[in-house]
């Protein structure tokens, strides 16, 4: 396959594309019964497949695996191993008898385990250099190398890894090899026009519950999106970092919840968000936001100045033009 890595900073949906991938793959395919390689019953790659074939022939047993099961993943941390990725002597298959040199001893790791699907690596940049060796065959030569074993399984997958682009220059921690090998560099961004903002809030946010009944008007959603995209340009705000997509998501659920805990505490039998719920997200999202070493302890200060203006852009854009004459003479006259 193409094998990519896609940049871009958190809360992007890297990880979301990667996995919708999975649909280009055929929703049904055969693989030999019981092959921990997904191996083709026509080619099978392992001394255990090649032999099965040559004993049963047309009759070796066959099954058939969705295309859900093709897809693998590892979260890139400090303690992955090459046994995990590639795999490594089984000691349990030692103790049965076999000899070291038999390649049926080793145990084969995620990669390989994903043999005709897609194997995605998030966080690539977190993987030890030497871990990051042992992928340069299988994006190159598409073969694994365990310990000392002459084995060569000709590999059949698509590797997708993520990383932050700061993490990816030359000052980064990618060996250049490995970065060679990749066949693109996709960039991802976060959502570019305000409406589409918007909709993913919407999309994304648990914004009712089981046995509760709230409503989150679409102005205020637009408040939310607008502040989302305010601390992402903020100077205040560490660039290199980003502002997830989380961000407004969990932002909107506040209001929600705010709202409820509203209506519960007034007796109102429909809880629905307004504008003055709108400060609680301010504390609620402090810890998502990484801010300029210059801005120590004027976090909330920065955050509450970028609601009010997201809420008096979203006014604006509105609102602008409209006689509010009448009702804001309701309120002179103590209207409730």
């Amino acid at each position: 396959g193409h094998d990519l890595v896609l940049l871009g900073e958190r809360g992007q949906g890297k990880t979301r594309l990667i996995r919708t991938l999975v649909g280009l793959l055929d929703e049904w395919t055969p693989v030999l019964a019981g092959s921990e390689l997904n191996e083709h019953p026509y080619a099978p790659i392992s001394p255990w497949g090649t032999r099965l074939v040559a004993e049963h022939g047309d009759a070796a047993p066959v099954t058939w695996r969705h295309r859900g099961d093709r897809y693998g993943e590892k979260l890139a941390t400090p303690d992955t191993s090459v046994g995990d990725l590639i795999g490594d002597v089984d000691p349990i298959k030692v103790a049965e008898g076999r000899t070291l040199g038999d390649p049926e001893t080793v145990h084969y790791g995620l990669v390989p385990r994903t043999n005709r699907g897609i194997f995605s690596v998030n966080e690539l940049p977190d993987l030890a250099e030497r871990i990051q060796v042992s992928l340069l065959n299988v994006l190159e030569e598409r073969d694994i190398q365990v310990r000392g074993y002459t084995l060569r399984l000709p590999l059949d997958l698509l590797l997708v890894a993520s990383a932050n682009p700061e993490d990816y220059t030359n000052r980064g921690r990618i060996i250049t090899p490995l970065k060679d090998r990749f066949g693109a560099e996709v960039r991802t961004h976060y959502p570019l026009e305000l409406a589409d903002e918007v909709r993913l809030v919407r999309q994304e946010a648990q914004l009712s519950w089981p046995g509760t009944s709230v409503t989150v008007p679409d102005h205020l959603l637009e408040v939310v999106a607008r502040y989302t995209r305010l601390v992402r340009e903020s100077p205040q705000v560490d660039q290199r970092s980003g502002v997830s997509a989380r961000f407004a998501v969990a932002s909107a659920e506040t209001v929600a919840a705010s709202a409820v805990r509203r209506a519960a505490i007034t007796g109102e039998g429909q809880a629905v968000a307004r504008v003055c719920d709108l400060p609680s997200v301010v504390e609620a999202s402090r810890g998502k936001v990484e801010f300029e070493a210059a801005e120590e302890g004027r976090e909330l200060e920065v955050l509450h100045h970028l609601l009010r203006r997201a809420t008096a852009d979203a006014f604006r854009a509105l609102l602008a033009g409209t006689d509010l004459s009448g009702l804001q003479g309701r309120f002179e006259e103590g209207a409730p």
